[in-house]
């Protein structure tokens, strides 16, 4: 009964392929998650006064944070020896 059951739900729902191969996050440092920590708070206080000014600070704090998380990729992958 099993067997027929894993059958009919492989069939119907197909299978992954497996875990993920990179699971660490070798590029996450403390300035990456300053960064974004940073982000979040912005988005909460532009989220709960929703002021112009608020959300210019907000977008700042995402920029800010795509860069720096650029910026270490970048320096890994340099360390490595890959090319971006």
């Amino acid at each position: 009964m099993k067997d027929i059951m894993m059958e009919t739900a492989q069939d119907i729902c197909g299978m992954t392929k497996g875990p993920r191969r990179h699971k660490e996050t070798w590029w996450w440092n403390e300035e990456v998650s300053e960064a974004v920590r940073d982000e979040k708070i912005k988005y909460g206080k532009w989220k709960k006064e929703n002021t112009e000014e608020a959300r210019m600070e907000y977008k700042k704090s995402r920029q800010n944070a795509k860069r720096e998380l650029s910026l270490q990729q970048r320096k890994r992958n340099r360390r490595s020896g890959q090319m971006t």
